[in-house]
């Protein structure tokens, strides 16, 4: 399910930086974000940058700014574990921000790479499912991308960027 049909994403650089707020969490949890991250660019074929601007925040950011992964988690935010606002231009995914529970410092090492995953979907276009089976199902029990995720990113994309493993997926529903 798309989140805003019409909009794309492109094939640029995903680029992306991290905020703990001083928030105490382990090098193997943050290591667990890049990683996602890594793994998500892979799948679409866009290079990943990892950039550290000092105080950027899920509020401070703007269009064309790298994407933000905030772990601060203000009262007025919703119940859970994370969420995502993207940035869209021109009908176009650019960038945006991720709100992590900071509790996520003691979450499991799968369970933060499924919500990074969960939540980039989002920045590119993907909204919640009601599928277990699927990574943009709220609960995050799937650990793979399903079908029905594979299938909106290669709509968001226009079928994967060029060599990815996700143009191989889609060229792989067609065939």
């Amino acid at each position: 399910m798309l989140r805003d049909p019409g909009v794309s994403a492109g094939c640029g650089p995903l680029r992306y930086t991290v905020n703990a707020h001083e928030v105490a969490i382990s090098p193997e949890r943050l290591a667990a974000i890049d990683a996602a991250v890594d793994e998500f660019g892979q799948l679409l074929g866009r290079p990943v940058e990892h950039s550290a601007p000092e105080g950027a925040t899920a509020q401070g950011n703007q269009p064309g700014d790298p994407i933000v992964f905030d772990l601060s988690w203000p009262a007025e935010n919703p119940a859970g574990l994370g969420f995502a606002e993207p940035h869209v231009v021109e009908a176009g995914y650019d960038g945006g921000w991720v709100r992590l529970n900071p509790i996520i410092r003691h979450a499991p090492t799968g369970l933060i790479r499924r919500l990074v995953l969960h939540e980039l979907g989002h920045l590119n276009g993907l909204a919640d499912v009601d599928d277990p089976d699927e990574l943009m199902d709220p609960t995050l029990v799937a650990t793979q991308w399903g079908p029905g995720d594979l299938a909106g990113l290669a709509l968001t994309h226009s079928g994967g960027c060029s060599g990815s493993p996700l143009e191989a997926i889609v060229d792989g529903f067609l065939s």
